[in-house]
């Protein structure tokens, strides 16, 4: 099979960073799904670009798509055939119109009966053909985030175009978008090559020729670059860059030929706060900073300059200073600004700003009044040495909303009040407090550091589910508008790791009845409260649904998930004990005993206790004595979170079980037998139920 390299590339004004990559992947999926539809086959699938194009490249595509049978379905058997079975109009249509004989047609049973058909070959049509009939239509239906429309053309792009090359092998495919047709020429560095370069299809090739015209095209090679430059610069200063990946990624996006630079600033500017230093320099600048020996910020910055020479880097390095200058001056007139006066008198501000609208306390204060009572409830039962400091911390949590720097910056909410309480001297656990009661922000973000910061962040995110929970606010499909997905589960992890020791279902309540009027709670709280909780299971089995097979974390959660903290650790308990042998005929005896209970022990009376004196059999003395003896053991082993010893303990249950059930008909005629036999197996199903529900879990 005859096989070349094809490339497309589409030039354009300089494309936004964040539409670089995902442009170019969604061109990259569309001729590939072209490509794979109509049965081309074709090898390694890439793409690349930079601020000012947009490429494809695929290796060994083939130049011809191969001949095919299709099926052509027409009109029913009953249209087609008349009452002689002679073919009726409809069918000598069908086989026209198809250019098909008349010999060729067939019945064909299909689900919704029987219809007319007949097999056609189809010649398969030269790539460069498919290509080409195709590419306007896909670059007019790329997904951006935004088109443009310029001069007098309907057309519309992300940004535009002001060349098209398309080539399989050294034939150029023929199409034309935008009034621009394809060829094979691309464009080089706009300032130090501003003149058309002859590419190749092939990728070594078309990335040698672009690179002569100082461009470097491929993005890996540009972060490389970066990262050495990066690296280089940073050794020079005598300190190390802040690692900013989001920063680096935009960068990438920005230039063609980078040149990272090293830039300065007045050190007079360090005395403002290092978060909005770095914020400052990384939002409006995208330049990286840099932390000395003793991790202190140096008055030091990174560019990343798209230029040569070096006259135009100092130049660029210049007006970097001179930007950085006026934007931290702004910087340090807010920080003077907000701390003319202490962090607490900013929270009565907060009663002029609105935190969610139909709330029978709507305001940002009436929050903090929320977080204060729900923090000091779970500081109570969690840290009740930190009750002044956690009341502390969660009346002013929320107070840097009202400063002019978190204004400017939002993404320095919690930084800067943190920041402001320790120039008003409060105490290292309620700057800690401030400073991570939004954590975890996102997924695989770090927790809180102390059971203080705990609480408070634990109340921050129960209250804001609550808030939306009781105005029907809730999350449905991919529509989660509030993000309560992502604060339940940093709750989830709160709980689950930090040690907090709180149940899920009181700290669901405590924030629905802070939440709600005290009259009103009764009528709606419960059923609130009751939908939250089954959102949180939902939640967990997300979370943990990734790692663990899905119905043995359904057994988990169905047997109980109010300590969140034990969820995990009997999942790996029950996962390593399901790897042994013998997990399947123990999962089956636990299961049958979960079934019987289920189906037959509601008509034992629920304070039935167990009586010897009632066995018939040895076999039940036998299950008796084994639940005596191994119960206490697993609960004990419970009590102390040591999982892999509980279900160690179960195991030796087993043969007590088996044997049971060998021996002994449960449903005997005689009613007192018979309670006695079920309440035997309700209590091993109880002790079974500590760590999952067998019944759930498919041996």
């Amino acid at each position: 099979m005859n096989t070349q390299p094809l490339l497309i590339e589409i030039g354009c004004e300089e494309i936004p960073a964040g539409v670089v990559g995902p442009g170019a992947e969604a061109l990259l999926q569309a001729i590939v799904t072209l490509l794979d539809g109509a049965g081309v086959a074709h090898g390694v699938a890439q793409w690349l670009g930079t601020p000012r194009r947009l490429t494809v490249h695929i290796a060994d595509v083939a130049l011809e798509q191969p001949n095919r049978e299709e099926l052509l379905t027409g009109p029913p058997i009953r249209a087609a055939k008349d009452a002689a079975g002679q073919w009726t109009q409809a069918a000598l249509g069908f086989a026209k119109g198809q250019g098909v004989d008349i010999a060729a047609l067939y019945e064909l049973e299909t689900p919704k009966g029987v219809y007319v058909a007949a097999r056609k070959q189809v010649q398969g049509v030269a790539t460069v053909q498919l290509i080409g009939d195709k590419l306007a239509e896909i670059l007019r239906t790329l997904p951006f985030p935004k088109r443009m429309r310029w001069g007098a053309r309907p057309e519309t792009f992300t940004r535009p175009i002001h060349w098209i090359v398309a080539l399989l092998g050294d034939t150029v495919i023929d199409a034309e978008f935008a009034g621009v047709k394809t060829g094979k020429l691309s464009g080089g560095h706009r300032f130090y090559h501003n003149e058309p370069v002859e590419v190749a299809s092939d990728l070594a090739g078309y990335k040698s020729a672009l690179w002569q015209a100082k461009v470097m095209v491929d993005p890996a090679a540009r972060r490389q670059v970066i990262l050495r430059g990066i690296a280089q610069l940073a050794a020079e200063a005598n300190g190390t860059w802040h690692e900013d990946q989001e920063t680096l990624e935009t960068v990438v996006q920005l230039v063609e030929w980078p040149a990272p630079l090293l830039g300065s600033f007045s050190p007079d500017f360090l005395a403002i706060p290092a978060p909005v230093i770095r914020t400052t320099l990384r939002e409006n600048q995208k330049l990286f900073t840099l932390a000395g020996p003793d991790g202190a910020l140096l008055p030091n910055f990174i560019a990343v300059a798209n230029t040569l020479s070096e006259a135009s880097r100092a130049n660029v390095a210049k007006g970097n200073t001179r930007v950085v200058s006026s934007r931290l001056a702004d910087a340090r007139f807010f920080v003077q600004e907000d701390t003319k006066t202490p962090l607490a008198d900013k929270v009565p501000l907060l009663q002029n700003r609105l935190y969610m609208q139909g709330l029978a306390e709507p305001t940002l204060r009436d929050k903090v009044a929320r977080l204060e009572r729900l923090a000091l409830a779970f500081a109570e039962l969690a840290c009740p040495d930190q009750y002044p400091d956690v009341q502390r911390a969660a009346f002013l949590c929320k107070a840097d909303l009202s400063t002019k720097v978190v204004f400017e910056f939002p993404e320095l909410q919690g930084f800067i009040g943190a920041d402001y309480a320790r120039r008003d001297g409060e105490s290292p656990t309620v700057i800690a407090a401030i400073a991570e009661h939004y954590q975890p922000r996102f997924a695989g973000d770090a927790l809180p550091t102390n059971r203080a910061s705990a609480v408070l962040a634990l109340a921050d995110k129960l209250d804001g589910i609550a808030a939306c929970f009781s105005l029907g606010l809730v999350p449905s499909g991919t529509q989660d508008p509030y993000a309560l997905r992502r604060a339940a589960l940093g709750a989830l992890r709160i709980l689950g790791e930090t040690g907090v020791g709180l149940s899920l279902r009181f700290v669901i309540e405590q924030a629905v009845r802070s939440m709600l009027p005290a009259t009103a709670f009764d009528a709606t709280g419960p059923q609130i409260v009751d939908d939250i909780a089954a959102f949180f299971r939902g939640r967990l089995a997300s979370m943990h649904g990734q790692e663990f097979p899905t119905d043995l974390v359904e057994a988990v959660l169905d047997s109980g998930y109010d300590r969140v903290e034990t969820v995990l650790p009997r999942l790996q308990a029950l996962d390593a004990l399901r790897q042994g042998d013998g997990f399947a005929p123990l999962a089956a005896a636990f299961k049958r005993i979960a079934n019987i209970v289920r189906k037959n022990g509601a008509e034992v009376p629920v304070d039935f206790a167990v009586q010897p004196a009632l066995f018939a059999l040895p076999a039940e003395q036998r299950l008796y004595d084994a639940m005596q003896a191994t119960g206490a053991q697993v609960l004990q082993a419970i009590a102390a979170s040591d999982y892999p010893a509980a279900c160690s303990r179960l195991v030796e249950v087993k043969p007590a079980v088996d044997g049971f059930f060998d021996d002994v008909m449960v449903m005997a005629d005689d009613v007192a037998v018979r309670h006695n036999r079920l309440a035997l197996l309700r209590s091993c199903a109880s002790l079974f139920a500590q760590l999952a529900d067998f019944a759930r879990i498919q041996a």
